[in-house]
């Protein structure tokens, strides 16, 4: 790495599966009113002007970047694989919600099998994990100097968590213990988490909130299929201290 790298990790606003609507499939969640008012906020209070804004492929994040693409319009927009880890097959869940996939949420994860994977369309935890270092790659060898990422809460702390870690071979532990941070880290819709990328490794700061003072206090998590309602923690204000709970 030939000079230090600003990375803002952006979670996308609050979709409609978010919001607690049925939803047919992972990528094509639309935005609820408040999650496009938590789009402009994120555009309006972003730190610094991104050299490259990098997008997942899901609606609920593309739309989300719209207005910071529009603000910065010189900014170089590239779409990435940082969509959410999709782990129940979205085909057996057409017309579901959160709360009617709970159960198999938590038999997925009860079960502690890395290599599974559930059906057509998801993939294994270790696949998932494969995912996240490559993006930790190709962030570390990214030309541009300020990049800005929106995405998702599981990828998002998949990200955070690796940091954190190190990377170490995948195993029913580790799924464990991705489980566990995923569900203790508040990373509410429409927050961010500033990273610096130097020689040294990655600075990580906390989770921040302070730019979506204009909403109410919002839910967050982990749907199955990617639209992220949350089984275990639910999304608050600024935490302190950095990421790690």
């Amino acid at each position: 790495m030939s000079a230090p790298r600003e990375v803002l990790l952006v979670r996308h606003g609050e979709s409609v599966g978010n919001a607690g609507a049925a939803t047919d499939d992972a990528a094509s969640a639309l935005l609820t009113e408040r999650g496009v008012c938590a789009a402009r906020l994120v555009a309006e209070h972003l730190p610094w002007e991104p050299d490259l804004i990098v997008v997942s492929g899901y609606e609920r994040a593309r739309a989300t970047s719209l207005p910071t693409r529009a603000r910065f319009p010189a900014a170089r927009v590239e779409e990435w694989p940082v969509h959410e880890f999709t782990y129940l097959a979205p085909a057996l869940y057409r017309g579901t919600t959160v709360s009617d996939r709970e159960a198999d949420v938590a038999a997925y994860w009860q079960s502690g099998r890395p290599h599974r994977v559930h059906g057509d369309g998801a993939e294994s935890f270790t696949q998932f994990e494969a995912r996240v270092r490559a993006t930790r790659t190709r962030l570390a060898a990214e030309s541009a100097r300020r990049i800005a990422v929106f995405s998702h809460k599981k990828f998002l702390n998949g990200l955070l968590w690796t940091w954190l870690t190190g990377d170490a071979p995948t195993s029913r532990r580790r799924m464990a213990q991705f489980r566990h941070f995923d569900q203790a880290v508040e990373f509410r819709n429409g927050a961010w988490v500033r990273v610096r990328l130097d020689r040294s490794g990655a600075s990580l700061g906390p989770v921040e909130t302070g730019h979506l003072a204009a909403l109410q206090a919002n839910d967050g998590g982990d749907g199955g299929i990617g639209d992220e309602g949350d089984g275990g923690a639910h999304g608050g204000g600024d935490r302190a201290g950095g990421v790690a709970p």
